[in-house]
C-alpha cells in the first residue's frame, strides 16, 4: 500500500511571527518639551519604562497606568498614562490615531493636591484631539527607545 502523505503534515517547528507593536507620536514638540522638564533619573526613565512595555501589549486594555477620562474629555475619547515622578503624579493625555495600533500623545501635565499644571491641560487635550481628527495637527513620532 503505497499511501502519499504531505510531508509537512507531522511538522513540527513553528516560526512565529511577532505582532506589530504599538505606534507612538506625540502633538507637535509639546510632549517632547514635558519630557525634558522630568527629572532624568526618575520621570525620563519611567517614562520610557512604560513606553516600552505599553508598546508590547495586544490591547490598549493591558497597558500599565492607562485609564479612559470622563466628563468633558470622554466624548473625544481622551485618555491618560499615569506614573509617579518627581514628587508627583505625572500624566500624558492622548487619543487613539487612525491606523492600526496608533496613538498620539497630546499633552505631558501633572497633577499634585487636585491641581493640574499646565491648569488648562484638559481643554487643550481636548483642542489638540479635534485638530488631530480634522487632520490639521503636525504630528512627530516617538521612538520606543530598547535600552531601558
Amino acid at each position: 500500500m503505497n499511501v502519499k502523505r504531505n510531508r509537512l503534515q507531522n511538522h513540527t517547528k513553528v516560526i512565529p511571527f511577532p505582532s506589530p507593536g504599538w505606534s507612538f507620536f506625540d502633538y507637535a514638540d509639546e510632549v517632547e518639551n514635558w519630557y525634558w522638564g522630568l527629572s532624568e533619573e526618575d520621570g525620563q526613565e519611567i517614562f520610557q519604562n512604560l513606553l516600552k512595555v505599553n508598546s508590547k501589549a495586544p490591547i490598549p486594555a493591558q497597558w500599565t497606568g492607562c485609564k479612559m477620562l470622563q466628563g468633558k474629555c470622554k466624548k473625544d475619547g481622551i485618555w491618560e498614562w499615569h506614573f509617579f515622578a518627581d514628587d508627583c503624579q505625572q500624566r500624558l493625555l492622548g487619543i487613539f490615531g487612525e491606523g492600526r495600533r496608533t496613538a498620539i500623545f497630546l499633552i505631558g501635565c501633572s497633577h499634585k493636591q487636585n491641581i493640574y499644571t499646565p491648569p488648562n491641560c484638559l481643554d487643550t487635550a481636548t483642542k489638540r484631539a479635534r485638530e488631530v481628527r480634522n487632520g490639521r495637527a503636525k504630528l512627530r513620532k516617538r521612538e520606543v527607545r530598547s535600552d531601558f
